[in-house]
């Protein structure tokens, strides 16, 4: 399957990777941009490797969150043959957010 990132899980992942490389160095952003890229490929074969998301369990898709790191997760869903990437969730944040920010 096809991958395609929404322009706002875009943002979250440069800044995501911005902030790793500020806080903790270079080798430890390279290595959460290595994990997230594995974690893409793996979707892209069987992204029913995910669970369904709880917190969006009453919208009309079928979103599925994935744990990248260990404070984020990739929110996904599939049509047809492609896999869109929805954002990549802080899950340090509010849970409640989570919803609001996928309208």
């Amino acid at each position: 399957m096809k991958v395609e990132w929404a322009p706002r899980a875009l943002h979250e992942w440069e800044n995501t990777v911005r902030y790793i490389y500020r806080e903790f160095g270079r080798k430890a952003a390279e290595e959460f941009k290595q994990s997230v890229a594995k974690w893409e490929a793996r979707i892209a074969i069987n992204p029913e490797l995910a669970h369904q998301e709880s917190l969006l369990k009453h919208r009309d898709k079928l979103y599925r969150g994935l744990i990248v790191s260990k404070y984020n997760k990739l929110i996904f869903y599939v049509e047809e043959d492609i896999v869109y990437i929805s954002d990549l969730w802080d899950m340090r944040r509010e849970p409640s957010r989570l919803s609001r920010r996928l309208k």
